[in-house]
């Protein structure tokens, strides 16, 4: 037996992680490696009885310790055990580093042996050959020497500095779980857009700001450590002297310093060399990391600038006097952030190269999956079942999640369970991942209590790392979390023992949910601890998710850990009980509405959070208040929205969005696969389209549907056309808004075609010529009960608009006509005003606005309001009419035969002249009795000449509309003579005209006056003072009928005369 030596990695733990056929297996493989006389010397009843925790004493007490070390990692490898043999290697390379620093000589130089030092893979390549002779001495072999290797042209101190940060690097990019080969990939694809590691790039004359920006966990940080240990081994390709991680989850906790304290503070030994250092800015790299982690007030960064490395400022002013290149202008940058800080960033960044860090594409993804799996069928079921839940899958770009998944799914289907009903919420996927890493009957409520703790203290202070003081300060020591580090859940710094973090971000909101969803020990103090964490309903506030978008998918987690059956397999897993309030507590914080708006973030928001819960009668029960609601549908929100919306009972009106999926990931592919991405998106949403579409045929109180700025697929118009055809379906009003493609508009259109119940129609679209035909099939079905048509901006060919003219005569229901931004041309206008003058036309109101019609058409529309019987509202707005177009419409007005009531010639380009013609028209005995001239600059006379037709007898106008006309305050002498003695006007809008205080003020005190018919006034008041004050008190006792507009909010609101072509 030889004296114990003590290996340099935790033997136990290692062999611990073997099952009992492995471990037998390992015993086996132990004989056949190099130099296996050493096991020789041992019993062999005592090898094949030990367990993991006695053979690891055997070896130790037994064999050399480098024997040792190096058989274990051997057989792990034969094993295809690579995690193990890999945490083997990290181990002892740290043990390296520790004996380097505590026994290095003055100088670097190694001279207790003159041979060539080795690596740890060199070593394990001499072992399997068997040329690692037994002299080569313990000593000699775990100090493993080469990992310090040093070069003679470099300083002590700078290949110290190397050596360490290599070690420290190296530890950061082997730590990530499971297999690295595609994360190493992707490091490999973007490191290849930094200027300074790209081969192909050649350096510029000036230095670069490069920022890496994504959500969290995509791999910024990854790809940072990747760079600083591309650094240490000299593989940039712009040369660096210096490079310096700078940490702002580190920095954070910083006091005032000086800029030379913040670089250096953990390197004493470079005091002297600062100045040296410092003046080579050219030759320096700065890697900023986490930058969104800082967490200075807006604005701090970019005050009070500094250029000096000696004088003391707060960290974020050193940080930014760094970015804005006061400090070492020459050095170069690399800043990785997430998006909430980029504002922050673009004001301080010289001349930035933005880089967006999208982590794992499809491919990466399906690649990951085949191979964790192995098995091919496996391994794309599984991706699949990800992939059909698109919230899930859009986690999935983080390494960190396809683990998680992965590692989940392959222990359902090695159990022969289903992982389907797994995938269909990430709650129910995180939750299952959770449970399957520890037998039943676990019986660890404490440590579970400790860790959801740490994980909402942590979110609400938006830190992803924790560290010793913590633990303290919630009462946490690290045994309590020992059964999470040793699964991975929760990670430690390899190279700073007192930090921890959680292996995602969203992990960490799902341990936060948990925090609240635990039901609450009586001994245990809810606020205690607890003081700076915030209660459900401040996490699900509106303000608060702005200030920390963080707590968004905590509260999405919360609701889905309302489910009861998830709760359960919590209660069997750890022993724990949920909190029976919980659904209470979702009710109190999303039924409760404050001005018809829910206190969550926005209906978005809501949908997703009850889509987690996936439970029917929270979801009925919040669902009940909504009577109309509005839906932005993409990959992503189609199945929440179809969950939600099919609970909705109480729903009468639907307005719908589905946006176009336009994925990132696609820029770099050809067309040919875009148009497969998306077609395999499309089939992913059918199931849930279906299922929002059924609630045309189930709700029969849903009566109005507005799909608008949409693309919908061949097979979405399909689901959705046999839906509101059906006879079960009770839609009264549809609106279709720029649909495409256009086949999708006409299809959607035929779909009504003898609709019963629909009465209400708008078409709206810049292509729409093969709409038309179908539009025409509707008005001439003989069950076609439209009573209102909006065909807007329609571009249509004179033959089609003949087509609809006729089909227009042949409707016998339609009462309002919409044709506005449509250019009609003089042909399709002749048509239409044929159609008008038809007898058995029954047309009531027509809108032509914006429709290019001239003073030359008026004539054609003259005759037209003579021989109508019905037409009685005519909207002309945005025509160039002119005044003598106006002049022809009044010839038509004249006529005791004519029978309009409203016309309407907003911005029609008419002066003083035509308020002549109309003013004479006024005085007379007319059916006229509502006028709009908006937006027209009828000068003085203008008005001067209207308001003597009010102060006429036989004037019969009770609405008047003369918005923007640039009536000036003398006019209002005018204005008030007519509203003294006229009897009829009911409605005056004089906003956005410059009438002044003078102007306000004579119409007021005409308005003190008793008995006025008046009852609605808009105006524009600059100054309200006291004595306007004074007489708006006045003018409400004497004529409390009046409301007046004084047009504070939203004075360019649309105009209130275009509610009258809408029925």
């Amino acid at each position: 037996m030889v004296s114990s030596t003590q290996v340099n990695f935790n033997l136990q733990a290692l062999l611990e992680q073997l099952s009992q056929d492995e471990l037998s297996k390992f015993k086996s493989l132990l004989r056949t490696v190099s130099l296996g006389n050493e096991v020789q010397k041992i019993p062999q009843k005592e090898v094949d009885e030990a367990d993991g925790k006695q053979l690891a004493e055997i070896l130790i007490s037994h064999c050399h310790s480098y024997w040792t070390e190096l058989a274990t990692i051997q057989v792990f490898e034969k094993m295809h055990r690579v995690d193990l043999s890999e945490r083997a290697k990290d181990e002892l390379r740290e043990a390296a580093l520790k004996s380097f620093n505590k026994n290095k000589p003055l100088s670097l130089g190694i001279t207790r042996k003159e041979r060539q030092p080795l690596d740890v893979e060199e070593m394990l390549e001499r072992f399997k050959a068997g040329t690692l002779e037994c002299t080569e001495t313990e000593e000699d072999v775990t100090v493993l020497t080469e990992v310090f290797k040093v070069k003679g042209e470099k300083s002590d101190n700078e290949n110290r500095y190397r050596l360490i940060l290599k070690t420290k690097f190296r530890e950061m990019w082997q730590s990530w779980p499971g297999d690295r080969k595609e994360v190493r990939v992707v490091a490999e694809r973007y490191r290849m857009l930094i200027p300074f590691s790209n081969p192909r790039m050649l350096p510029g004359p000036f230095s670069h700001t490069v920022v890496l920006h994504s959500p969290a966990g995509l791999g910024k940080t990854t790809l940072a450590n990747k760079l600083m240990l591309d650094w240490t081994e000299d593989n940039l390709i712009q040369k660096f002297k210096y490079a310096f991680y700078l940490s702002c989850r580190e920095l954070n906790r910083l006091g005032p310093c000086s800029f030379a304290e913040m670089v250096f503070r953990d390197w004493p030994e470079w005091q002297d060399d600062i100045p040296h250092i410092l003046a080579q800015a050219q030759k320096i790299l700065f890697v900023i990391d986490g930058f969104d982690e800082l967490g200075a007030p807006p604005g701090a960064l970019i005050q009070d600038l500094c250029g000096d490395w000696e004088q003391q400022k707060p960290v974020p002013v050193l940080l930014g006097s760094l970015l804005k290149r006061k400090m070492l202008p020459k050095a170069a940058l690399l800043v990785t952030t997430r998006p909430s800080a980029l504002r922050d960033l673009r004001f301080l960044a010289e001349q930035p190269i933005y880089i967006r860090v999208e982590g794992f594409l499809e491919e990466d993804r399906r690649a990951y999956f085949l191979r964790h799996f192995g098995d091919e069928d496996q391994a794309m079921r599984a991706f699949e079942l990800m992939r059909s839940n698109a919230a899930l899958f859009q986690l999935g770009s983080a390494p960190a999640v396809c683990w998680i998944v992965c590692t989940t799914l392959k222990l359902q289907m090695e159990k022969g369970e289903d992982p389907a009903p797994t995938c269909l919420t990430s709650t129910g996927l995180f939750l299952r991942f959770l449970c399957s890493q520890f037998p039943q009957g676990a019986q660890l409520q404490g440590a579970l209590r400790a860790l959801s703790h740490l994980a909402a203290q942590g979110l609400w202070a938006q830190m992803s790392v924790l560290h010793g003081e913590d633990l303290e300060r919630v009462g946490v020591q690290e045994s309590d979390l020992r059964p999470f580090l040793d699964r991975d859940i929760l990670r430690q710094d390899r190279v700073s023992k007192g930090c921890y973090s959680f292996i995602h971000l969203s992990f960490q909101q799902f341990l936060t949910a948990l925090f609240y969803a635990l039901e609450k020990e009586e001994e245990e103090d809810r606020d205690g601890h607890a003081w700076d964490i915030g209660d459900v309903q401040k996490m699900l506030t509106r303000e608060e998710r702005l200030r920390n978008p963080d707590l968004i998918q905590a509260g999405r987690f919360f609701f889905g850990l309302a489910n009861e059956k998830r709760a359960k397999e919590l209660e069997a897993t750890f022993g724990c009980q949920m909190s029976p309030e919980i659904k209470q507590e979702l009710l109190r914080c999303d039924v409760s509405r404050k001005n018809g708006h829910s206190m969550v973030a926005d209906l978005k928001e809501l949908l997703c959070c009850l889509y987690e819960s996936q439970e029917d009668e929270l979801v009925k029960e919040v669902m009940a208040q909504f009577k109309e609601i509005t839906l932005h549908l993409n990959a992503v929100d189609i199945a929440p929205s179809s969950f939600c919306v099919k609970h909705c009972r109480n729903l009468q009106k639907m307005s719908l969005q589905v946006i176009k999926e336009t994925l990132p990931e696609n820029v770099a592919a050809s067309e040919s696969n875009a148009e497969a991405e998306r077609s395999q998106d499309d089939q992913d949403m059918l199931p849930f389209w279906t299922d929002l579409c059924s609630i045309f045929g189930s709700n029969k109180d849903l009566m109005g549907l507005e799909i608008n700025n949409s693309f919908l697929s061949a097979s979405l118009v399909k689901i959705l056309c046999e839906q509101i055809a059906s006879d079960n379906c009770h839609l009264q009003r549809v609106v279709f808004k720029n649909i495409s493609p256009a086949d999708a508009h006409r299809n959607l259109c035929l779909a009504l075609r003898g609709h019963k119940t629909v009465t209400h129609l708008t078409l709206q679209g810049n292509d729409q010529k093969d709409v038309l035909p179908a539009l025409c099939e509707v008005l001439t079905h003989p069950e076609c009960n439209l009573r209102y048509l909006g065909l807007v901006s329609c571009s249509a060919t004179t033959q089609q608009w003949a087509d609809l003219s006729l089909a227009l005569e042949a409707n016998q229901s339609l009462m309002c006509v919409n044709l506005s931004d449509n250019e009609l041309l003089d042909e399709g206008a002749k048509l239409l005003y044929t159609t008008l003058r038809h007898p058995k036309c029954f047309l009531q109101r027509l809108s032509l606005e914006n429709c290019h019609l001239t003073e030359a058409n008026c004539k054609d529309l003259a005759a037209v309001l003579v021989v109508s019987r019905e037409l009685t509202h005519l909207c002309l707005a945005k025509n160039s009419l002119k005044d003598t177009g106006v002049k022809f419409l009044c010839e038509g007005l004249s006529y005791p035969e004519c029978k309009l009531q409203a016309l309407v010639l907003w911005n029609c380009d008419i002066t003083s002249d035509g308020c002549c013609s109309l003013a004479k028209l006024l005085q007379e005995k007319s059916s006229l009795s509502c006028l709009d001239l908006g937006l027209n600059h009828i000068g003085v006379t203008g008005v001067k000449v209207l308001c003597e037709a009010l102060s006429k007898p036989l004037c019969n106008l009770r609405c008047l509309w003369l918005w923007g006309c640039s009536i000036p305050p003398f006019s209002c002498e005018d204005l008030c003579s007519a509203l003294s003695c006229n009897q009829s006007l009911i409605t005056l809008d004089l906003g956005q005209n410059p009438l002044g205080s003078s102007g306000v003020k004579m119409l007021f005190k005409t308005l003190t006056r008793p008995n006025s018919t008046l009852q609605t006034l808009r105006l524009k008041i600059d100054d309200f003072n006291d004595e306007l004050h004074k007489l708006l008190e006045e003018i409400e006792e004497n004529n409390p009928q009046l409301i007046i507009d004084t047009e504070k909010h939203d004075p360019w609101k649309k105009r209130p005369s275009s509610h009258d072509f809408m029925i």
